[in-house]
């Protein structure tokens, strides 16, 4: 069995941004970057240690997920073979960093496993962020859904999430163009509500 010889290399500007989506490709990939990409289809081994964060986009104010790099302009590769010539090859190699002793520096599985740590602590760290984000927000959702329904029962139907017989009804006498939204409408509400619910008897509330 080879072991495992991994090796710094300088990316080129641009080459650590993500991907542009490709659906064929499995569910771990979604956001790798441009440099993993360019590497995996030529067959080697790469490690950019990264990180997970939420932007909101300044005009659609949509939050979109983002990856970054820990260590931006570099990123090191696993060459058990040390075929240096066909990795300097691959689009958005630089060049590899140069030791002390004038040659290809090579990382010691120690730094690399404390990388794969931080990543992983990290991506946990993200994953609760993202989490309490998601229960802050409920309440204003709940109350946008409320609004649209609202908007599309008619008049004198009062919308009563409890009463969901009630509505059931109200919604089946909606022609077929307003009765879809309404009914995904209510999906949707009845999802966060439940949810909330669930919640609330973990706290003890």
């Amino acid at each position: 069995m080879k072991r495992s010889r991994w090796y710094a290399i300088r990316v080129a500007p641009g080459y650590q941004r993500m991907a542009a989506v490709d659906e064929r490709l499995p569910e771990n990939r979604p956001m790798e970057s441009i440099i993993e990409r360019n590497r995996r289809k030529d067959g080697f081994d790469i490690f950019m240690p990264s990180f997970y964060t939420e932007l909101r986009h300044h005009r659609t104010k949509q939050i979109l997920q983002k990856r970054f790099p820990f260590l931006v302009g570099y990123a090191s590769v696993n060459l058990p073979r040390l075929n240096f010539e066909e990795l300097r090859r691959v689009d958005g190699v630089v060049c590899f960093l140069r030791g002390a002793n004038y040659g290809p520096l090579e990382f010691p599985d120690g730094t690399i496993e404390a990388l794969y740590f931080a990543e992983h602590e990290r991506r946990q760290a993200f994953l609760y962020e993202q989490h309490c984000r998601k229960e802050n927000e409920r309440p204003e959702q709940i109350q946008h859904l409320r609004g649209q329904l609202r908007k599309i029962l008619p008049k004198g139907r009062k919308v009563r999430v409890s009463m969901v017989n009630q509505t059931e009804r109200a919604i089946d006498s909606l022609s077929p163009q307003i009765k879809e939204p309404a009914q995904k409408i209510m999906s949707d509400l009845s999802a966060l509500t439940a949810d909330a619910e669930v919640e609330n008897m973990r706290k003890g509330v």
